[in-house]
């Protein structure tokens, strides 16, 4: 009896299953976000994630700081893994980030699905006055509400000039209120996350090409948000410091105004560097248009040079 999976066919047809499967994971692995419902120890939980391997930062003991709502009832932030947000149609970029920390303006239990166009968590932990001078300082509102803020001191290497990390951002503001939340990457108190154009990272509704629309029902990226920023690498050069040597670092993320339609930050590999210069945002290289088709390309190809060397046998 012959068996059914020999011969060329049958090559074509496993490596189509294949193909079928990766799609599917990819399709299935858009990021899992593990919540944080207890503020003990929280610091060191997300400083260890948002560090990268041999990240040349050395934490100041006693110097870490957190602000937000975590409990079992409500968390504010976590940390996530396996980002891979690929889109369903169309030539807008595939965001991918290594793993990292989660902080938002609200509830850290985003749907994996854009089905509101007010997504909102009211975290009660109150105002973070420097947010609210940026937020001042580029003609908005210096009122802030629910701010989720990481600080601490640190050290770097002799030779060492900067600090740097991935990160985007994601709002249910964007495109339609006025209102703007704002998230701000501290480097000895002067902020580094801006676009090129100088504006601050938050709905910016002036310039709506900062951002990818992803519509409610629309299924372009498996997330909650309306608007997603392309992953950005934030590079903030390191200032006088403090009177010991040290550096600060201060990542955080509010509403402004009013505690509705949330937004929130993706973080990660934070680490150490030699840039000088004015620091900001640029592309982190890391942005791609769509490489899982590029995947299941080599996978087809593969199969098509198996079949062609079986009829050669």
């Amino acid at each position: 009896m012959r068996s059914s999976f020999n011969g060329p066919k049958a090559v074509l047809a496993t490596a189509a299953l294949l193909a079928l499967g990766l799609a599917a994971s990819s399709a299935s692995a858009a990021v899992v976000i593990s919540t944080i419902n207890s503020s003990a120890g929280i610091e060191s939980t997300l400083i260890n994630a948002l560090l990268a391997p041999a990240s040349g930062v050395s934490v100041v003991a006693g110097t870490p700081s957190y602000q937000g709502t975590n409990t079992a009832n409500f968390q504010q932030s976590g940390t996530y893994s396996g980002l891979n947000l690929a889109p369903s149609s169309g030539s807008t970029p595939t965001l991918t980030m290594a793993d990292g920390i989660f902080l938002t303006s609200g509830n850290a239990n985003i749907p994996l699905t854009n089905t509101l166009n007010n997504f909102t968590g009211q975290s009660g932990s109150g105002a973070y006055v420097p947010l609210g001078a940026l937020s001042a300082s580029a003609g908005g509102t210096s009122t802030t509400l629910d701010a989720n803020v990481l600080s601490f001191n640190f050290n770097v290497a002799a030779g060492q000039t900067s600090v740097s990390a991935l990160f985007m951002f994601g709002t249910d503001e964007f495109p339609t209120q006025s209102v703007t939340d704002i998230f701000g990457f501290f480097v000895d108190g002067v902020n580094f996350a801006k676009f090129s154009t100088g504006e601050l990272i938050s709905n910016t509704p002036g310039n709506p090409t900062n951002f990818i629309l992803n519509p409610v029902g629309g299924g372009l990226y498996d997330i909650e948000y309306n608007g997603l920023t392309q992953v950005f690498n934030v590079t903030g050069i390191l200032g006088a410091g403090n009177a010991d040597g040290s550096h600060t670092l201060t990542i955080g993320i509010a509403d402004t105004s009013d505690s509705i339609f949330d937004s929130g930050v993706f973080v990660s590999s934070l680490k150490s560097g030699t840039a000088t210069g004015g620091g900001g945002i640029g592309d982190d290289g890391n942005t791609v248009p769509e490489p899982g088709s590029l995947a299941l390309l080599g996978v087809a190809l593969a199969a098509v040079g198996a079949v062609r060397r079986s009829k050669k046998v």
